[in-house]
């Protein structure tokens, strides 16, 4: 149970001795006793039914004179300018509106007596009902209590009943009992979750049935979750089960766009998300937790299942509430999407490309960039490692100027490293320099045209790349050296260099026109990988 949590003593005009500030669990082991004591023991309770105060869990408590009562009493909501100095007090809930105080709260149910969430979708999880430390709660008859859950993990609903009308409303007892641990009159803060939209993913979320684990995508071969310490040979044990239970699919956050609607109906539609001019996908007013990309919105499961019919324009909610009983029907407005993995970017510009290059995204070039020696080609791709996709769509990416200035950098070309995972294709790469002015003097650095290294798992189909790689001749070359006794060390190979690739990888390149301009190297005669020699 919670404890008192602080006490105002200013009155409220001449009727109420005074406004306590209580836990919300009962009225027991509370200031409320010592004011019944002194004849004060009518009390007036505002739940704030999961609303804050000053704290989550907090009531209101007006205390009366029960004669004052039998005259009839006027009473004032929390926030009520006229209770003056600091009882004023603001009553929020994040994510909900105020319907108004009821004086009948009751659990929600359909007309046939089916558990509904606050949105009216049915509750079809059924758990046992724990208190704040975890334990089982009994009813009078020891009974286990039971919460109810929607598929959308939201808890049982309330519905309401006569709404008090602060204005005209008078309250008045005659028989009224003062009964220890108790409140006279309680009033219930009705909460209407703000109306707003989902856009469902296409991931499936499945539960290991032995260790609990969640997993999305895919169903798991097995559960790969760690159980113990290593052993002596340093393997960790592993869940290992193949029992998996399929929670259904993955809802993105519903704190996306909210809307009040007892503001302007049109409020109700948002624009549909859609391609902006930075090249990334705009989401408005809508927003995403993952690092995926909208493809598409349907309606139903049916239709993103099978690619028909996807939502253009706009989505809309159609939700309804009722202000009697303070309920809300379909106020989260559910579309299903269909979603790339990964973040992509559409790119039309040179500009685009520069302003989100980054090692794991993913492009998709919808137009010819041309490039001048002015333009800055990024340098995260120079010296980076790319894992992620270049879709060039038959596209050319021409006039690209890179030069290798820094001595610590260990790969160097258009691309420093591209990584197993990369997929670069249909792109043309033409006229590309790449000034190789400096190159770091640790063992395994690469550098070349394309990419400094290339990995032979990395998926490279139908590109083109020709232009000139520099190498001037202030370009570090190990030379041999002499021991202590004198003799001759040879020199050690610190780094490759290639026309095209430093490691010589080429599957799935087509080399066109490749020069090399250098003092120290030359191209390899007739050869197709850009294999460099010293001259």
């Amino acid at each position: 149970m919670m404890k008192k949590i602080y006490k105002a003593m200013i009155g409220l005009g001449v009727m109420c001795a005074g406004t306590l500030i209580l836990g919300a669990c009962s009225a027991n082991n509370s200031p409320y006793k010592d004011y019944a004591a002194n004849g004060f023991d009518f009390s007036v309770c505002y739940d704030t039914n999961g609303g804050t105060i000053s704290k989550e869990n907090t009531n209101v408590v007006d205390t009366y004179r029960s004669e004052q009562v039998k005259n009839g009493i006027k009473l004032y909501t929390p926030d009520d300018p006229a209770r003056g100095g600091n009882l004023e007090l603001n009553v929020t809930r994040t994510g909900y509106f105020l319907a108004g105080w009821y004086q009948v709260r009751e659990l929600r149910v359909s007309a046939d007596g089916v558990p509904l969430d606050e949105e009216g979708n049915p509750c079809t999880v059924e758990q046992d009902l724990l208190d704040a430390d975890g334990n089982p709660v009994y009813d009078e008859k020891g009974n286990p209590m039971k919460a109810y859950y929607s598929e959308y993990g939201k808890p049982q609903g309330y519905t309401y009943a006569e709404k008090w009308d602060f204005e005209n409303d008078i309250l008045r007892r005659d028989d009224f009992v003062y009964e220890e641990g108790k409140y006279a009159f309680t009033l219930y803060a009705a909460w209407v979750p703000n109306f707003s939209y989902e856009i469902g993913g296409d991931k499936k979320s499945w539960k290991c049935n032995v260790c609990g684990t969640e997993y999305h995508g895919d169903k798991p071969d097995a559960c790969i979750t760690p159980i113990g310490s290593a052993d002596e040979n340093g393997d960790i044990p592993r869940c290992n089960s193949i029992s998996f239970e399929d929670e259904g699919y993955i809802w993105y956050s519903a704190s996306s766009y909210r809307y009040d609607p007892t503001l302007q109906k049109e409020d109700s539609a948002i624009p549909l998300p859609a391609w902006g001019e930075s090249g990334a996908m705009d989401y408005g007013k809508l927003s995403t937790p993952w690092d995926d990309t909208l493809r598409a919105v349907y309606r139903t499961e049916a239709d993103r299942e099978s690619g028909t019919n996807p939502v253009t324009g706009q989505l809309t909610n159609t939700g309804t509430w009722d202000e009697e009983t303070a309920t809300a029907t379909g106020n989260v407005a559910r579309y299903f999407g269909a979603w790339d993995d990964g973040l992509w970017y559409r790119i039309s510009t040179k500009e685009q490309l520069q302003n989100n290059a980054g090692m794991n995204r993913n492009y998709d070039l919808q137009a010819d960039l041309v490039f001048t020696e002015e333009d800055k080609w990024p340098d995260i791709f120079s010296t980076g490692s790319f894992t992620g996709i270049f879709r060039g769509n038959n596209h050319t990416i021409s006039g690209v100027h890179v030069v290798q200035e820094s001595a610590q950098d260990l790969y160097g070309g258009l691309f420093g490293s591209i990584a197993a995972s990369a997929t670069i294709e249909n792109v043309t790469f033409r006229d590309v320099e790449y000034h190789l002015n400096a190159a770091s003097r640790l063992t395994g650095a690469m550098f070349g045209l394309f990419a400094g290294e290339l990995s032979p798992e990395a998926t490279i189909t139908n590109v083109k790349v020709s232009g000139t790689l520099f190498i001037p001749n202030t370009i570090y070359i190990p030379r041999p050296g002499r021991d202590e006794n004198g003799n001759i060390i040879p020199a050690t190979k610190v780094y490759d260099i290639g026309a095209l690739t430093g490691n010589f990888v080429t599957g799935g390149i087509s080399p066109n026109d490749i020069e090399v301009e250098s003092d120290l190297y030359e191209k390899v005669p007739g050869s197709a990988t850009g294999e460099l020699r010293e001259k």
